[in-house]
């Protein structure tokens, strides 16, 4: 039976076993003993009588996702776990071919993101019927035994990777029209659509915002240059999306909109002071949160007041300190994708790598460079095999990984349980 409840990972702001069953195991007395007629009382030896059987202790079948996940990971070698920490893209519009799918296949990567080169936007459907084909050659080029994550970036307006109809309109367009209704119907759509083509995440909302969207890269992406509007806008597109069955995820945190720097070329800075990042670049997050947003994309971006060291995917006190502890979000923690050269002119691949999961980082995104894949694999494995990562920190992301899966309703974690009966090697 597939399991019935699923559970996501419903975020909101935080301030601040089954118990042994007890099996008596009934035991026969000897008889009482008889007197024998006419004849000095003897006592007759009992007839021997065998030692039952203890009554075995019934295995409990777990009766939550969490109890269920926590099941199916101890059946996961450390390489599956690790796998599930990858989100990685690839080359070509009609399977994982190599140097990707032996990458995938010898590290288990456990999920893929797509751009635009993978979709045939071109063709008279749009490029869905092609991606649904795609999806389909994803989901056998991963572990079998639990599905993939596959992401993308469908924003609205000049970032939409299929051609429409009609054509989404921008997040600058929603922000301008505030209009929370009109926002989520059309995600709403958006999220349909992609869950209909094997695409369950879409890396979506933008919640930057900036007093002069012009004039930063993200330009008509960015919903408004007010951030209550930002919120109720981004908040709808969550309701909208989650309404379609597709997970979502706010990005670029803590926000990269206080710089007109783009960090797919540099790595910018945002010097603003604690007060101020909390007055404005973070309230459409807090809000996000709020409306249970699935997963939170965090930049590689500078921002002294945080973290006068690291950039913001490499920063615990960003990653962990903030978003985790003081804004209490329980959902997935993604990268920025780890080809870009905001982290690249900093950062060796494979130790930043290392430093997001141990910062408290969940999935780490990369796009089509095979060299730098592997070097993240690689640098994973080092990582847990000499204990930097120690398995309780990688059970950590991994379970909410698999947590968040499983909310998909689309994983029989039942039957991957019964299959699995023997933990891996």
């Amino acid at each position: 039976m597939v399991l019935a409840l699923l559970l996501g990972l419903g975020a909101g702001v935080l301030f601040g076993v089954i118990p042994a069953i007890r099996y008596d195991v009934w035991r026969a007395e000897p008889d009482e003993p008889t007197e024998t007629p006419d004849a000095v009382q003897q006592t007759p030896t009992p007839e021997a009588t065998a030692t039952p059987e203890p009554t075995p202790t019934p295995e409990i079948a777990p009766a939550t996702a969490e109890e269920w996940v926590e099941r199916y990971m101890t059946t996961m070698s450390v390489q599956e776990k690790l796998g599930q920490l990858m989100m990685f893209g690839f080359s070509g519009t009609s399977e994982v071919q190599n140097p990707f799918r032996e990458i995938w296949s010898n590290y288990a990567v456990g999920n893929a993101i797509l751009y635009g080169p993978n979709i045939k936007s071109s063709n008279s459907d749009g490029g869905f019927g092609q991606a649904k084909s795609l999806t389909e050659r994803i989901a056998s080029s991963v572990n079998n035994n639990i599905p993939p994550l596959i992401g993308i970036d469908v924003e609205g307006g000049s970032v939409v990777r299929f051609r429409w109809n009609p054509q989404p309109v921008s997040a600058r367009s929603l922000g301008r029209r505030r209009d929370v209704d009109f926002a989520k119907e059309q995600f709403q759509t958006i999220g349909a659509k992609l869950v209909s083509v094997g695409i369950n995440l879409d890396l979506a909302p933008v919640l930057d915002v900036s007093e002069n969207p012009m004039d930063t890269f993200l330009e008509t992406r960015i919903i408004s240059e007010d951030a209550t509007i930002a919120a109720g806008i981004g908040s709808a597109i969550i309701e909208g999306l989650h309404a379609g069955g597709c997970l979502s995820s706010a990005k670029h945190f803590p926000g990269h909109g206080g710089t007109n720097e783009d960090s797919h070329a540099v790595t910018p800075v945002v010097d603003k002071s604690l007060e101020a990042l909390q007055s404005y670049d973070l309230v459409p997050f807090v809000s996000a949160i709020e409306s249970g947003v699935d997963a939170i994309m965090v930049s590689h971006v500078l921002y002294p007041a945080l973290d006068s060291t690291d950039i913001a995917t490499m920063s615990k006190p960003i990653m962990t300190d903030l978003l985790r502890v003081q804004m209490g979000f329980e959902g997935l923690i993604l990268s920025d994708d780890f080809r870009m050269d905001g982290l690249t002119t900093r950062y060796e691949v494979g130790d930043a790598a290392v430093r997001f999961i141990l910062a408290g980082g969940d999935i780490i995104i990369c796009g089509a460079v095979s060299e730098k894949q592997q070097a993240i694999a690689e640098a994973l494995g080092a990582a847990a095999a000499d204990g930097r990562l120690t398995q309780e920190r990688l059970d950590e992301s991994v379970k909410r990984v698999l947590l968040k899966k499983l909310s998909l309703g689309t994983w029989d974690i039942e039957g991957a349980v019964a299959a699995r009966t023997v933990p891996a090697s």
